[in-house]
């Protein structure tokens, strides 16, 4: 019963620390490929998307007036869009974009559970601290861990500023060759 017990906890444990992750990764997955299969097959409104030009500084590159199909995503402040079409025009690249909003819906999601899960302070919410967490605070706050490390980028900027620079001699010792080299 013990044995099948500690099974089932450690099972727990390992969904609690990985199985979460794996499952949102699945659902991005899932939508992106939802996504990329309406895209394929011209199921969306033209009028969702977006136009981001990106100049292009090739010399010799061939101007096109249609656009092909492209694939890949970007994210612009938050956002994530996805390639639908490019073209070549007038020294520019030209990217009509669809904004996925499913992934971001599901990412969204994935971070406010990570939150609760984890216990992490929400800016809307105003919780009390307790005092395990103070003293836990004052004890981290007494350790320091400076270290003092050696430069001579500094000797070499006081010796541009005041010129009385003194070297240390440090002693050089040089080997000679215990063969000579061979005649050409």
């Amino acid at each position: 019963m013990k044995r099948i017990a500690a099974i089932l906890l450690l099972g727990i444990f390992l969904f609690n620390w990985c199985g979460y992750r794996l499952v949102t990764s699945y659902l991005e997955n899932k939508v992106n490929t939802q996504l990329q299969t309406a895209l394929d097959n011209n199921d969306y409104n033209e009028s969702d998307l977006i136009s981001i030009k990106v100049p292009y500084n090739l010399p010799y590159s061939m101007n096109s007036d249609q656009f092909e199909k492209t694939e890949g995503e970007v994210l612009i402040n938050g956002i994530t869009y996805k390639y639908v079409k490019r073209r070549l025009h007038n020294d520019s690249l030209e990217l009509l974009c669809i904004q996925n909003t499913a992934k971001m819906q599901v990412q969204n999601s994935r971070d406010n559970f990570f939150k609760l899960v984890n216990d992490l302070k929400h800016n809307s919410q105003n919780k009390k601290q307790d005092s395990n967490s103070n003293t836990a605070k004052n004890i981290l706050s007494d350790y320091s861990n400076d270290q003092e490390y050696f430069s001579f980028a500094v000797l070499a900027v006081k010796k541009d500023i005041h010129s009385t620079y003194t070297s240390v001699n440090i002693p050089v010792i040089s080997l000679s060759p215990q063969e000579q080299p061979p005649d050409a």
